[in-house]
């Protein structure tokens, strides 16, 4: 039964602001959502909790002071009474608050409020805010239910990277700078008596100060005053006084020296850092994680002592290209003065600050507060159902987080029950998105919502770096399509579409962070498209776009008049059909990209997920963080829809056992398909007929239509245009949609026969010289492997031949092993280079990695030059062959030439059986 008592949490952290302040953020947003939920803070009498949680307005419960001896002493052998007396308390903090759920930030507090939330099975959640956790939090992630970690190379057990919670001045800062920089600025600077016209330098060594900062920029005050920089310079307490000598003793016009402003501490630092052209500072996790968030351009000097945390705080941003990093004993006079006025003054300042302003926004982390609450609400018990939430759209997956995984990561051996859906963020409304430039235009997603933003009358543009088969329907559509990137095309534009193929040094996109542009991501501009429609988003490593593909064909066929948004042309019976298309109907379907996360945006009526097989593990890092990022795009679906899943999948059937109490607790009915015997719509075997291949599909129970009548049809038989098992399993997934939203069963089955196809999806190319050439996008060995099988079920006596470029550099590596097994269906095989896409070059990794690994000797080849790939294949055919040219990226080019090379040698004798 769903839990009616208020939402309850236990905030354990305390002693530094690196604790707090995160405490503190989570705090708030909790209370955001949830404003009838009781928060209780634990801390010490002591820390810095004592002062600043009253002051917030949340109850303080008051444990003993229990630090961890590091080494052998008297402290060690008082602990384990210290430690009991510290658990006690936080056990009845636990109890007088009836606390579903322990977060803890780490400090003294954390471990006796993991023990005592252990002891009670209360789930804990985590969040370390250092590059290196603490002894707390490394004991407490042994079973804590959720790991949140600030920076990537955070090593805990199930850490997922949600980035640092900013405090609330800092988090209103990012959102008024996104509004309006200049005005934001120059509010700022009249509060701080600064210059708002002037290119300003923050030092900050922190609250304490920092001596080797202050005496260096003290040092360099005259040349960076005569340069024409404003400096704020915060020394610290009881630090000013040397800084202020040596600037009042400068031999320069006193309204020159006015500019070097000295304070020592500054209580509203949100207005120092709207101020600020460039930080320099120390390296703690809370400045360089609101500095990036904020997009600032910095330079960070880490504390020369330690265990050397501050330097790894600081490594994402620099490796970005967004920080400068300066070693403690190199920082001088000299060192300043050679180095800042040229970030700060000068013709080419503004653009390379600009630069790195982009590249500290693209791993900045705005919504960290968001991703911590999301992993609490994930172990709350179950509620009430709730209405879905409308709030401000999210933060576009390319500039929302250090390293992009996904917000919810749930313990990998415990089911998961989103109770309900969760409380983030809701799409902008199409009607305020005002004039939309997309970076990237011609690309088969980007094309596609391009076209259907123009046709819900909205001025578009968009730019690309070539021309491509794309660019004319646009520009018949009304979309004004630049080849070529420049900065100037984004002059007039209220929001920018990119996808995450885009970089942020592209100058469109940097331009637009400059002026403070909203920037959203494909699947935003998608989410603010399907928001008012009975939105189906399709997910899953491989076959979501012949899915989605098959759903909007059976719409079409059925006379529903859909929109849809899809990554590739759509064959139907009457021709092809673009990936976009506006429709009046209150359907829309999309492809939902996994890839980079990016798929959380969407909250669908209908979710399909073909499978959770690992894949884009450049970005999720571990199979387990690539199903959390399922099991939130599972708990999106809006209350009352449906969650269709293939039960033959390992990955989601796992999905499906974590997510469906939850999901059904809130009326969103979940239905497997598949062979197996526990599928609710389950697959029999496919075989060709009538010219086509069909399969029987039995639908077990009864999936009710919207107005409540039975859909139960028994078993029925599907006749598709395309050959392959794995095409019958998309095929029942976008049966049960079809059912779903009101197309009887006879007829959703019908209506799929008109499916003919996706571009690039055993797309045929031609024949020449009795050699049939055919073109898949298949890139990953699953699909591959599926692909080949039905390549063998077509090609009858004659062989099947592939032509096989990897795509990205990772996912070769990763799958090379897989690759080698799934090619060796194939007769013959060669291999080209990677095609890098959105990586940087491997030098290690080629397409001699797969050929290693294909089983049976000599039935690959390496070619790494395409061209002559395409020529060794052509040459290796002979009639009756079935040639297959295969990979996400540009090898769909070279069927031409090999046509054309088969047609040369049969004219020549030269292909022979």
């Amino acid at each position: 039964m769903p839990d009616a008592r208020p939402v309850s949490v236990l905030l354990a952290g305390g002693g530094t602001a690196g604790h707090v302040n995160p405490l503190l953020a989570v705090a708030d947003e909790l209370r955001r959502r949830y404003p009838d939920a009781t928060l209780t803070v634990l801390g010490t009498a002591e820390g810095l909790e004592a002062r600043l949680v009253p002051l917030a307005g949340l109850p303080l419960a008051v444990v003993p002071r229990v630090p961890l001896p590091r080494r052998p002493s008297l402290d060690l052998l008082r602990l384990p009474a210290r430690l009991r007396a510290a658990v006690t308390a936080a056990g009845r903090a636990i109890d007088e608050s009836d606390a579903q759920v322990v977060v803890g930030f780490g400090g003294y507090v954390a471990t006796p409020a993991y023990l005592a939330a252990r002891r009670r099975g209360v789930p804990v959640v985590i969040h370390e805010q250092n590059a290196r956790p603490g002894l707390a939090n490394r004991l407490g992630a042994r079973w804590a239910r959720a790991v949140a970690v600030t920076f990537p190379a955070t090593n805990l057990r199930g850490a997922v990277v949600t980035g640092l919670p900013l405090r609330a001045p800092v988090a209103a800062l990012v959102a008024h700078r996104a509004k309006d920089a200049a005005g934001t600025r120059a509010r700022a600077a009249e509060a701080l008596g600064l210059d708002p016209a002037l290119p300003t330098l923050l030092v900050t060594g922190g609250s304490l100060g920092a001596a080797s900062i202050n005496a260096a920029l003290a040092g360099a005050a005259g040349d960076l005053l005569a340069a024409g920089v404003q400096v704020l310079h915060l020394t610290g307490r009881d630090k000013s006084g040397p800084v202020v000598a040596a600037r009042d003793a400068l031999e320069l016009d006193r309204e020159v020296v006015s500019r070097y402003h000295v304070r020592e501490y500054l209580d509203e630092m949100h207005l120092g850092l709207a101020c600020a052209d460039l930080v320099l500072g120390r390296a703690g996790a809370g400045t360089v994680c609101e500095v990036a968030a904020l997009g600032l351009p910095a330079v960070y000097v880490p504390l020369p002592i330690g265990n050397g945390e501050q330097r790894r705080n600081a490594e994402p941003v620099v490796a970005a290209g967004g920080a400068l990093l300066v070693d403690d004993a190199d920082l001088d006079a000299a060192w300043v003065a050679a180095h800042l006025p040229a970030l700060l003054v000068g013709s080419q300042s503004a653009q390379a600050r600009a630069r790195m302003a982009a590249a500290a926004a693209s791993v900045g982390v705005p919504d960290a507060s968001g991703r911590v609450v999301r992993l609490i609400e994930a172990q709350l018990p179950q509620r009430e159902p709730a209405a879905p939430a409308t709030h401000a759209a999210p933060a576009p997956a390319s500039t929302s987080a250090v390293s992009p995984r996904p917000a919810v990561s749930p313990s990998p051996v415990e089911p998961v029950e989103p109770a309900e859906q969760p409380a983030v963020a809701g799409p902008v409304p199409v009607t305020e998105l005002g004039r939309v430039h997309l970076v990237g235009v011609g690309g088969a997603g980007m094309s596609a919502v391009a076209l259907l933003l123009a046709a819900r009358g909205l001025v578009v543009s968009g730019s690309d770096a070539s021309d491509g088969p794309a660019l004319p329907g646009l520009r018949d559509a009304g979309v004004t399509v630049s080849v070529g990137h420049d900065a100037a095309l984004v002059d007039g534009v209220d929001t920018l579409v990119v996808s995450s193929a885009v970089r942020e040094s592209n100058p469109e996109l940097a331009a637009a962070r400059a002026a403070g542009l909203r920037v959203l991501h494909r699947s935003e501009a998608l989410a603010s498209l399907m928001a008012d429609r009975e939105g189906v988003a399709v997910a899953g490593a491989h076959g979501k776009t012949t899915t989605s593909a098959m759903i909007a064909t059976g719409l079409l066929a059925a006379g529903a008049d859909p929109s849809f948004a899809i990554g590739g042309t759509v064959l139907t019976a009457d021709g092809p059909v673009g990936g976009g298309r506006q429709g009046d109907g209150p359907a829309f379907v999309a492809e939902a990209d996994e890839s980079d996360g990016s798929f959380l945006a969407y909250g669908p009526l209908v979710s399909v997920v073909t499978n959770v097989e690992p894949d884009h593990l450049d970005h999720y890092g571990t199979r387990e963080a690539f199903e959390a990022a399922f099991v939130e795009f599972a708990g999106r679906i809006r209350t009352g829809g449906l969650l269709v899943a293939c039960v033959d999948d390992d990955g989601a059937r796992r999905l499906v056992e974590r997510v469906r109490a939850g999901l059904e607790a809130r009326g969103v009915e979940v239905r497997t398909y598949g062979r197996s015997a526990q599928a609710d719509v389950r697959v029999g075997e496919s075989a060709p007929r009538d010219g086509g291949w069909a399969f029987d599909l039995t639908a077990l129970g009864a999936a009710e239509t919207p107005d409540g009548a039975a859909a139960q049809v028994g078993t029925t038989t599907i006749t598709l245009a395309l050959p392959g098992a794995h095409n019958a399993l998309n095929a029942a997934a976008a049966w049960a949609v079809l059912v779903r939203l009101g197309v009887p069963g006879p007829e959703a089955a019908a209506a799929l026969g008109h499916f003919r196809g996706t571009g690039r999806r055993f797309e045929e190319r031609g024949t020449a010289g009795g050699v049939r050439v055919v073109d898949d996008y298949a890139h990953h060995p699953t699909e591959v492997a599926a692909l080949l099988r039905a390549a063998r079920s077509v090609a009858g006596e004659g062989r099947v031949l592939a032509l096989f470029q990897p795509h990205l550099f990772s996912r070769t590596r990763t799958f090379a092993d897989e690759f080698g097994a799934a090619f060796d269906l194939a007769d013959v095989v060669v291999v080209t280079d990677v095609y890098a896409a959105r990586e940087d070059p491997d030098p290690a990794v080629t397409g001699a990695l797969v050929v290693d690994r294909v089983p049976t000797p000599g039935r690959a080849t390496f070619v790494p030059d395409r061209i002559d790939a395409a020529r060794a294949i052509a040459d290796a055919a002979r009639p009756g062959d079935l040639l297959l040219t295969i990979g996400a990226g540009d090898v769909t080019a070279l069927a031409p030439t090999i046509l054309e090379r088969l047609a040369s040698r049969a004219d020549d004798g030269g292909v022979s059986s």
